[in-house]
């Protein structure tokens, strides 16, 4: 879960940029849920009722058809990372979290065909960004296996760490 909330919030900038270039969604509702979801983890005494979160989240997920700029996809991909975050702890079944890393893998190599043209898949999977996607997703798992039973002080600072690199996924600033 720390993994996955840790990808979601570094995705959040995607979202905020898409939301004031095109006046869509309200990116406060996300950074909210998110930070819930670190209190949660951190086993504060917070307060969640995920089907109102989930319901909230629903009239902030931009549809593609609606926009016609690239900035809709990451932004998609980080709202479908925040709901995943929520159905997980609503079920409270913690296998569909890879998926966020997939989706911010996803996020990077929509970037790179958006900015590179189509390339082959060997292209993609080789390009700094996703070389460096990849090494940044193995840094944070061997920092959180390392951990093992993290606590409030521990999760702070792994937040903030990541938070400290500045950008997201696909290098949209903080």
């Amino acid at each position: 879960m720390t993994f996955a909330t840790v990808l979601t919030e570094r995705m959040l900038p995607n979202y905020r940029l898409f939301s004031q270039a095109s006046e869509f969604g309200e990116p406060k509702v996300l950074e909210i849920i998110v930070d819930i979801i670190w209190q949660k983890i951190a086993k504060q005494r917070v307060k969640l009722n995920i089907e109102v979160q989930l319901e909230k989240l629903a009239e902030h997920i931009p549809e593609q058809h609606d926009f016609d700029c690239f900035g809709v996809i990451p932004a998609i991909d980080t709202a479908m990372a925040v709901n995943t975050l929520l159905v997980a702890l609503e079920q409270q079944v913690e296998d569909d979290l890879i998926n966020i890393s997939k989706l911010s893998s996803s996020t990077v190599a929509s970037y790179i065909t958006a900015v590179e043209g189509d390339l082959t898949d060997e292209d993609t999977f080789s390009h700094e960004m996703m070389l460096e996607e990849k090494a940044l997703q193995e840094y944070l798992l061997e920092r959180i296996e390392q951990q093992g039973n993290p606590n409030a002080e521990y999760l702070k600072a792994l937040r903030k760490e990541f938070n400290d690199f500045g950008v997201s996924n696909i290098g949209i600033e903080r």
